[in-house]
């Protein structure tokens, strides 16, 4: 979906105020992505993390996952 920058203005215009800080980031983080460091997640795996990651890996290997690129046509259909 092409989009002008004069479109992207006007729907930044009918944004509501709270949702304005929340665009700026994404925008800001899009224009300057070094700016933005996300931590390293070191924090150890549960059990309840260790078995969703089973159930996962075994709903894949069986075919019960949608594919990214049916999601992405999908989307922009």
């Amino acid at each position: 979906m092409a989009i002008s920058k004069q479109e992207l203005t006007d729907l930044i215009d009918k944004l509501s105020e709270k949702d304005v800080l929340l665009v700026a980031d994404l925008v800001k983080r899009l224009i300057h992505p070094s700016d933005y460091h996300i931590p390293y997640d070191d924090e150890p795996l549960t059990e309840d993390d260790l078995q969703a990651i089973r159930e996962a890996k075994k709903e894949y290997l069986e075919g019960k996952t949608i594919k990214f690129e049916d999601i992405l046509d999908e989307l922009q259909n």
